[in-house]
């Protein structure tokens, strides 16, 4: 995220928004948060889809890898299919903005007593903004996944892939827990208190 959201977030706020200097807060943060925004929804859509698709077809890509063919060849129709799905709500959304509906920032610009045409300006710099963002970031992630889980040597590498709870959850489960020892809290005490004390 950070290597397509922030770099896109300077070019538009920068060149395509002419602000000096781009990180003057009014106009940065909420051009970053809405791009961080778009952003994560298509990295999960497309680490999602390569993640569920590999497994569900891994007949197919080893068939491609056993003919010789690298894992970039393999994965490559299963890679277009997670694009497609991770970029089919942007460009929904860019297809319709304006004539069916009026997007908040565009509505909130002319609220604010800007005129119509810079507040639609306004809306299709940030919406190829998004685009560019949201393009960026599902491309990168489909290739970090593919080339996680398939290795150099051509190999499908299942046990790269966690279907248990990420680090960050188990970390916090173990502080929880760390901290309700520290308390006096454990199990027992929780049933008593459940039981009425008896």
């Amino acid at each position: 995220m950070l290597t397509s959201a922030i770099p896109v977030s300077i070019l538009g706020t920068r060149f395509a928004m002419g602000y000096d200097p781009w990180w003057q807060p009014a106009a940065y943060i909420p051009v970053v948060g809405m791009l961080c925004g778009n952003t994560i929804s298509a990295i999960v859509v497309s680490t999602t889809s390569i993640l569920r698709d590999i497994k569900d077809n891994r007949d197919k890509v080893e068939m491609y890898l056993a003919f010789g063919g690298s894992r970039w060849e393999a994965s490559k129709p299963i890679a277009t299919e997670a694009l497609r799905l991770a970029l089919t709500p942007t460009l929904n959304q860019m297809s319709v903005i304006g004539l069916i509906s009026i997007p908040g920032m565009m509505t909130g610009a002319i609220l604010g007593g800007s005129s119509v045409e810079q507040a639609a300006r306004l809306q299709m710099v940030i919406m190829f903004l998004i685009s560019a963002s949201t393009a960026l970031a599902a491309i990168m992630a489909t290739m970090i996944a593919c080339a996680i889980v398939i290795d150099e040597e051509q190999r499908i590498r299942d046990e790269r892939v966690s279907e248990g709870k990420a680090a960050i959850w188990v970390a916090r489960d173990k502080l929880v827990v760390a901290i309700r020892k520290g308390l006096g809290f454990t199990g027992k005490t929780r049933e008593r208190v459940g039981n009425g004390g008896a």
